[in-house]
C-alpha cells in the first residue's frame, strides 16, 4: 500500500509541489516492492524482507535529499538510500561488536536524535533525556553506518555508562569536524552556526559551555534544526528577543531543508537543561509563546538592570 492516489501534500514534505510529491512517493513504493511487503503511511516505510526481518524506513530524510537534486536522479539516490540503509543493518554483527570493548571504545559516539523519529524504538536504545523532545543516544560509528547500540551490550563492558558516555562524546570532540561562523545581522542581534559534515555536530549542544562567550546567569538560546546545524546565542540583555526571532526563522528553514531533521524548536539553555521556547514561522514572520518560567526567570530578570548592576 502507498499514498499514490494521494494528493496533498504532508508537512514532512513542504518543499514538494503536488507532483513532486506524488513522483516521490512512486520512487519509493516502486522501489520497496520489489524488496518485500511494504506499508507507507504518515511519511514511515514499514518494510518486511522475506529472511531479512522487519525495517522501519523514515522519509523524510530521503525526501530532503531528493529535493536538492534534480528529478531524473531521484530513482538513482532512493534505490541507493535504500540499499545503504536496509544493507548497513545486515553487514555488521553488532553484537559481537558489543563483545569487542578495544573496538568499542574507538567507535562509540553519542549521537542526538529527535524522539519523535525513533518512536517505539526509544525503549531499545541506550539513551538519555535531553529536553522535551531531544535524547542523546550512545551508537557505533561504523564506516557505513552509525547503529544504535543494543541494549545488552553493555553487560560485556567493564566501564560504568557514564564512562562509556563520556567517552563517546570525546570521539565526537576528537574526530568528527565542525565549523562555526557568527552570524551577525543588519538590525545588531547575533548568534553563532555551527555546521558540519558529520552526523554528530549536535552533539557538541552537551558540551555547550565550551563554546558560549561568554558564559553567563541566563544561559544561551539554542537550536538543532537538522543533524549538521547546531545555533547558539549567550543571552546578555533583552535583544535576547530580537535574537530568538532571528534565529528561529532560520531553525524552521534548516529543518524543512534537512537533511536529518530533528526540530525547528528553540530552547532556552541553562547549565545543560533545555526548555523549549514555542515559535510559529510563516509569511507574517515569527510568533514566540514565552513559557511562564523564561518570562519570570529570564525576561523580566534582564528588565531589571540592579540585579546585574554594582551593589
Amino acid at each position: 500500500m502507498s499514498d499514490r492516489g494521494e494528493t496533498s501534500v504532508p508537512g514532512w514534505a513542504t518543499f514538494f509541489d503536488d507532483e513532486e510529491y506524488d513522483e516521490f512517493m512512486v520512487a519509493v513504493a516502486d522501489d520497496l516492492a520489489r524488496r518485500g511487503e511494504v506499508i507507507i503511511e504518515d511519511g514511515v516505510a514499514m518494510l518486511e524482507i522475506d529472511g531479512g526481518g522487519e525495517h522501519r524506513l523514515g522519509l523524510q530524510n530521503l525526501a530532503q535529499l531528493c529535493n536538492q537534486v534534480d528529478r531524473d536522479q531521484w530513482l538513482e539516490l532512493v534505490r541507493e538510500h535504500f540499499d545503504r540503509v536496509i544493507v548497513s543493518t545486515h553487514t555488521h554483527d553488532l553484537e559481537a561488536i558489543g563483545r569487542d570493548y578495544d573496538l568499542v571504545k574507538s567507535i562509540v559516539k553519542v549521537r542526538l536524535y529527535a524522539r519523535e523519529s525513533l518512536g517505539k524504538l526509544t525503549a531499545s536504545t541506550i539513551h538519555r533525556e535531553l529536553g522535551e523532545d531531544l535524547v542523546s543516544v550512545l551508537v557505533y560509528d561504523l564506516p557505513d553506518a552509525v547503529a544504535t547500540v543494543p541494549t545488552e551490550a553493555p553487560t560485556h563492558w567493564p566501564d560504568s555508562l557514564d564512562t562509556v558516555f563520556e567517552l563517546a562524546l570525546k570521539n565526537v570532540l576528537e574526530q568528527d569536524e565542525v565549523e562555526t561562523e557568527v552570524l551577525d545581522l543588519e538590525d545588531g542581534t547575533k548568534f553563532t552556526v555551527m555546521v558540519g559534515e558529520s552526523f554528530f555536530v549536535t552533539s557538541h549542544l552537551l558540551v555547550l559551555e565550551k563554546y558560549l562567550d561568554p558564559v553567563t546567569t541566563m544561559g544561551a538560546l539554542v537550536a538543532v534544526p537538522n543533524r549538521h546545524t547546531l545555533l547558539f546565542a549567550p543571552i546578555l540583555d533583552l535583544t535576547v528577543v530580537d535574537t530568538l526571532h532571528a534565529m528561529a526563522v532560520l531553525a524552521h528553514r534548516r529543518h524543512a531543508e534537512g537533511p536529518g531533521s530533528l526540530t525547528p524548536t528553540l530552547y532556552w539553555w541553562q547549565g545543560g537543561t533545555l526548555m523549549a521556547l514555542p515559535t510559529e514561522v510563516d509569511e507574517d514572520g515569527v510568533r514566540f509563546f514565552p513559557p511562564t518560567e523564561f518570562v519570570e526567570n529570564c525576561l523580566e530578570r534582564l528588565a531589571r538592570p540592579s540585579a546585574y548592576g554594582p551593589n
